[in-house]
This record gives structure tokens, sequence and C-alpha cells, in this order.
């Protein structure tokens, strides 16, 4: 017997009941990355028919990094039971014909955001609005192997929060070049747990590392009900291992729309410049959430004002839960110090150690409150 169902209910409160109390062998789903995950599980509780398979077959289109399915069915095939397999759009020429095919990679030809999604039937980006960053950015001229300078210090910028908490890593250098090295992100995970895991790539990525200025999310300093707020964890962290004068700086008006903006613009310049033959920014290919952010998962939100806002006309980079935890950590680093944190020192007539120990002794980057006003950033 074959049933054929809706799975969307128009009643919330009932949103199992196209298929509660049924006792099926073999469950197909279509499309189902418009599927949300409860209805994906509570289906699976209905495979109860006994001497049938009882299995379960789904043929979505690519879903984002960030989907249930993706959890469910690693491309490794690491979970006991589910099988994941790829198919690409040649998989399909048969059917859909060789006309389609051409025009489709006219398209998305090679280079394209979407090409892997769209032709290669890979999991990756879904362009859904204007990339922040689509005309200025370019994945052939921006990523490029790059490597750390033990001798100039490590910037690390956070962006808090459970679902997705954000690190990325940069370094400043006097002749101009900034280069973004590196990112974690990490997955249901409170600050206790993402710290240590934050640590251990931060040594593994740099090791000979001698000066680390770290800033963050100002919303980690709130606490919420918490005993001690997410900031205070990290600075624990930070002043057992690299000094008792250590700690996290943040600006508290980080995320306001005009400082956010004036970020972006900033980071925008350093796309379109060139410094001694090579762009102003290059970012390390083992950095993937973030170029896929640039390129095209990073984008405005649909809503073109804020509503009732001050600022009529500023476009707001939209909230995805995903791609904009990572770029937020680029646009603290960017608030926080910019180029002006290696262009007030002359590195020319300091030896290492001497140049290391004036910029640890840089009191401005030492508190854990809010920084006082100052004009490189935007005031």
């Amino acid at each position: 017997q074959l049933y054929i169902r809706s799975l969307k209910s128009a009643d919330d409160a009932a949103r199992f009941a196209k298929f509660t109390g049924l006792t099926l062998g073999v469950i197909m789903i279509d499309q189902p990355e418009e599927v949300p995950e409860d209805i994906y599980h509570a289906l699976k509780g209905r495979l109860s028919q006994p001497g049938f398979p009882q299995q379960m077959i789904l043929t979505p289109n690519p879903p984002g990094p960030d989907h249930w399915i993706c959890k469910e069915f690693p491309e490794d095939n690491s979970i006991p039971g589910h099988l994941y397999i790829r198919t690409e759009l040649y998989d399909n020429r048969g059917i859909i014909g060789d006309d389609y095919i051409r025009e489709l990679e006219r398209e998305y030809p090679v280079g394209h955001a979407m090409r892997r999604r769209m032709i290669e039937g890979r999991r990756g980006l879904s362009i859904e609005g204007d990339g922040v960053y689509k005309v200025v950015f370019s994945r052939e001229t921006h990523v490029r192997e790059i490597e750390f300078f033990p001798d100039y210090p490590v910037y690390e910028s956070w962006d808090f929060g459970h679902r997705h908490p954000a690190v990325s890593w940069h370094q400043l250098l006097p002749w101009g070049h900034w280069n973004i090295l590196g990112e974690y992100m990490g997955t249901d995970q409170f600050i206790d747990e993402a710290v240590p895991m934050v640590a251990s790539a931060r040594q593994q990525l740099f090791p000979g590392l001698l000066s680390l200025f770290v800033c963050c999310d100002p919303a980690g300093a709130q606490g919420q009900g918490a005993r001690h707020t997410c900031v205070e964890v990290l600075n624990q962290h930070l002043r057992e291992h690299y000094g008792a004068n250590m700690g996290a700086r943040y600006l508290t008006n980080s995320n306001r729309p005009e400082q956010r903006g004036w970020a972006i613009q900033q980071i925008s310049g350093h796309m379109t410049r060139l410094i001694r033959g090579r762009p102003a920014v290059l970012i390390h290919p083992r950095c993937t959430v973030l170029v896929d952010g640039f390129e095209a998962g990073y984008v405005y939100d649909d809503r073109a004002a804020l509503i009732g806002s001050r600022l009529p006309n500023y476009r707001r980079p939209k909230k995805d839960g995903y791609y904009d935890h990572l770029q937020n950590t680029v646009e603290y680093f960017m608030l926080n110090y910019g180029q002006a944190a290696v262009e007030s020192i002359d590195y020319s007539r300091l030896s290492t150690r001497q140049r290391l120990h004036q910029l640890q002794q840089d009191t401005d980057d030492l508190g854990t409150g809010a920084s006082r006003r100052r004009s490189r950033v935007g005031y």
C-alpha cells in the first residue's frame, strides 16, 4: 500500500498530523531540504512495519553547510546505517539532454560561487541575497597560501554564541599587508567548550607565537543570568597562558549599524588595493567558511531599511546564523585594531624582542572593559 502525503501542516500545533498513526516500511522524501528537522525525526519513528526493509530514502538538492541533512548524512559516511550518495549534473545527461547541460554550464562557469552546487552536486553556497563583497572579492585574487610570521603579533577576534562560536586570526605587517591566517567555528558549544578548542587550534596554527592580541563581540560581556560572562571565561584562559595583564578588548558599540557599515567599507577598501604588487588583504585557503562568506554567503538583508531607524538608507547584512559569525569577527578586528595597530610603531628601529615588549606594553589593549573612543575606529 502506497501513501502520498504532503509533510507541511497548516496548523503548527499539529505538525505531525499528516503521518501520525501510520505504520510504514519504506519512506521516501523528495526535496527534504525544505523539511524541518523535527518532522524528519518524527517520520523515522513511523518505520515500524515488520517484515520490510524499514528504510528511508531522501532525494534533496544540495543543502547549505549548516543544514540538518549535512549532520545526518556526513560526506565521509561516518554514521552507521546512513549512506550519502552524491550525483552531479552529468549523471543525468540521458534524461535532461546536452542542451540543458550546456545552458547551465554557461550560467555557472568555472569559478562561479554556485557551480559546485548546480553542476557538481556538492553541498555549499546557496545564494539568497545580494552579496556584501561580491563586487570586490575574487577567490582567484584574494585566496592563496600565506605564511605566519612569528616576529609579528597575531590578532584573534571572537564572535560568541552557543550555536556557532567563531574565531578568526589575523596579522598586520608593517609594509601594509593584512593576512587572514585561520578560522575556527564550533557547533553547539558553550564558551567553556569553545575556549580549549580554540586554544588547541591556535597552538597548531602558530607554533612559536610570541605576541597575541584579542578582541571580541561586546555582547560577550553581558551576563544574562550566567555566573561568568563569555569575556570573563575567555580572559581567565588568556591570563593563565599569556600573563596577568592579558585581556580581550571590545568596543561597546561594535554592533551598531553605522559601525558595522564603517568596518565593511574598510574591508572592501583593502580588497581593492594593491601593495607591493599583491592584494592588500589575502586569505589562507584553510579559511573555507570565511572565503565562502566573502564570495557569496554573507549577504544583505532583503529588507531595504531598518524600520523606524534614523538610518533609512542603510543596508544591513543578514544574520543568517552561519556565514555572519565569522564575518563579524573580521569586522570586530577591523574596528578594534585595523591598520593603525602597526603603523604607530617604527619596526625598523626595534629588534624582535624590543618590538614585542613595546607592543605588549600597549595599555589600550590590556583592558577588559569598553575602550576609549579614538580616531582609528571612525569617530
